[in-house]
């Protein structure tokens, strides 16, 4: 269900906004959107229909938790972010600033949120995927700059 559903939300060469808990449930196979997630970075991106990009704030986020454990496991994650092909880490620049700064001062996002959607923004894509509902609340003023796609709603239902 994942791939036909994500497919058919996401137009083909739709530029990607992937924010930290789409990157989590894929380097999480215990989490309840992990098939979602890797539908999204193993076929969407991967294959360059859909480039994705991701802000230095998702990065930091990503790190914490590896950087938390011991051994540290943080070299995985930049691994990962470094070779994944079509997927963009993208750095913060007065143009993802100034964005960030609109976002602030008129939808009042916090300013990791306001950065991460900056982001987006100002690399024209096309939409945030999430596995956080609030964005599709926070974001609904953008909805024609940028669309809101929830990986919990392309979860496959359990078989009986």
């Amino acid at each position: 269900m994942a791939s036909a559903t994500l497919e058919a939300s996401i137009a083909v060469g739709d530029r990607l906004l992937l924010d930290t808990t789409v990157l989590a449930a894929y380097l999480d196979a215990g989490d309840a959107t992990h098939p979602v997630a890797r539908t999204v970075i193993d076929e969407l991106v991967a294959s360059g229909r859909n480039p994705a990009v991701i802000s230095m704030v998702t990065v930091m986020e990503l790190l914490i938790r590896p950087l938390r454990a011991t051994p540290p496991g943080h070299h995985t994650v930049l691994a990962f972010l470094g070779a994944a092909p079509h997927l963009t880490c993208v750095p913060i620049d007065l143009q993802v600033a100034q964005d960030a700064a609109h976002l602030r001062a008129g939808a009042r996002l916090a300013p990791p949120d306001a950065l991460i959607v900056g982001t987006g923004i100002a690399t024209q894509v096309r939409h945030l995927l999430t596995n956080d509902r609030a964005w599709s609340t926070r974001l609904a003023p953008l909805e024609r700059r940028i669309g809101v796609v929830l990986l919990s709603d392309h979860v496959a239902p359990p078989r009986s």
